[in-house]
């Protein structure tokens, strides 16, 4: 993607370089700067470290350590959701250490595997991870590894 610099001209005797001397370090700034900003997002993504949970069947899910745990909260409410042959177990969790009365859902299917998570983070925002095999449109399967998705915004 090309980097468009708007330049005015300038007065010769002026303190900034020439024309084509200053687009060219603004162009170079510029891309030094979406570099870096590149590498950022993609390293934090790349580095995200997974932390193993386990699903209602004791069996070992992978999960991103940003996930809240689990064991700091108490269990407020679960249900049985069945609608239309889809059927899903929730788990509804309460941190004391927050105002709010609910903080974090986990969601299940019916033979115990963890499809879901949705928590609120510490500044508002309502996160959630998904079992990465559930993205995949065309043939989807529980792989036990959550991933996050963007849907995040606060409440």
């Amino acid at each position: 993607m090309p980097i468009h610099v708007c330049i005015r001209e300038r007065e010769p005797g002026t303190a900034f370089a020439s024309h084509s001397d200053w687009e060219v370090e603004m162009k170079k700034l510029c891309a030094s700067i979406v570099l870096i900003v590149a590498v950022l997002l993609g390293s934090q993504g790349l580095a995200e470290q997974l932390r193993v949970a386990e699903n209602l069947r004791q069996g070992q899910v992978m999960m991103p350590a940003s996930v809240p745990e689990r064991s700091r909260m108490t269990i407020v409410d679960h249900i049985m959701f069945v609608d239309s042959g889809v059927a899903a177990i929730l788990i509804f969790y309460d941190d004391k250490t927050t105002e709010r009365e609910l903080d974090y859902i986990e969601v299940y299917d019916v033979e115990g595997n963890l499809l879901l998570l949705s928590w609120i983070d510490k500044t508002g925002v309502c996160l959630v991870a998904m079992d990465r095999g559930l993205l995949n449109s065309d043939d989807p399967e529980v792989d036990g590894t959550l991933v996050m998705v963007g849907v995040g915004r606060e409440l």
